[in-house]
């Protein structure tokens, strides 16, 4: 019994020694680091958009409301085709066939009116220039809603690493600054974490191509495109000599 005694004292004492030297070494790297916060901005024309086109078509029978979608949908891809668009840069895997019922309220119970279908065309458009033109000739199509365009670059991790480094870049040179007007020498970097920081990106007015509510778009109908912001904060320390 004593010597368990003994031994829970002397693991009891080396934990308090442990505890004691822990913080002074804590405290010591906390008063040798600067810790800086490096940020950098980009703004840069788009090159290229992305189209969401959807085709909605309704009937009793399934297979007629199925013909009609097909047929608009081929519609709209002789125009994508004779506009230069690659087969690559369309894609129309995108339907569904859902029942409409109505609720009939003296039998409590459904019944089948007929037949949604729905057909889903993504567009990659490389020529920003031909957009308002290519969207005036979809209207006629048939086609019922374009949601709003959305606009990238086809090289955006180049982008995004330029901006990456300048705002690593300008965290090393916050800290030098301190550490110059401190009487200090820079250290080697301790740790760092990079943040893409939200920024609105330019969307071009939402279209709805639904002949009750579009009103009439001119030819060749133009679009400005604006500018995509690029902005990174990098969150950095460094060590003092």
């Amino acid at each position: 019994m004593r010597i368990a005694r003994f031994m829970l004292t002397t693991a009891f004492g080396s934990l308090l020694l442990m505890a004691a030297l822990a913080p002074n070494a804590g405290a010591d790297d906390d008063r040798r680091r600067i810790d800086v916060t490096g940020k950098s901005v980009i703004r840069i024309a788009p090159d290229m958009a992305y189209l969401q086109l959807d085709v909605v078509t309704e009937d009793k029978d399934a297979a007629v409301a199925r013909r009609e979608a097909d047929a608009i949908t081929a519609r709209a891809l002789q125009i994508l085709s004779e506009a230069g668009l690659a087969e690559a840069d369309i894609d129309t895997t995108g339907l569904s066939i859902a029942p409409q019922y109505r609720w009939l309220k003296d039998e409590r119970s459904q019944e089948l009116t007929g037949y949604r279908v729905s057909r889903n065309i993504a567009v990659r458009l490389l020529e920003l220039d031909a957009l308002g033109e290519l969207v005036t000739s979809l209207s006629d199509t048939g086609i019922n809603r374009m949601q709003q365009p959305r606009l990238g670059l086809r090289d955006e991790e180049s982008v995004y690493r330029s901006v990456l480094a300048a705002a690593a870049e300008n965290a090393r040179e916050r800290a030098s600054v301190i550490a110059g007007a401190l009487g200090e020498e820079l250290g080697p970097l301790l740790s760092a974490s990079a943040q893409r920081e939200p920024a609105p990106r330019p969307m071009l007015a939402e279209r709805s191509l639904m002949a009750a509510d579009a009103a009439p778009m001119s030819s060749g109908e133009s679009y400005s495109a604006g500018y995509l912001t690029y902005a990174v904060s990098i969150n950095a320390s460094f060590s003092l000599q």
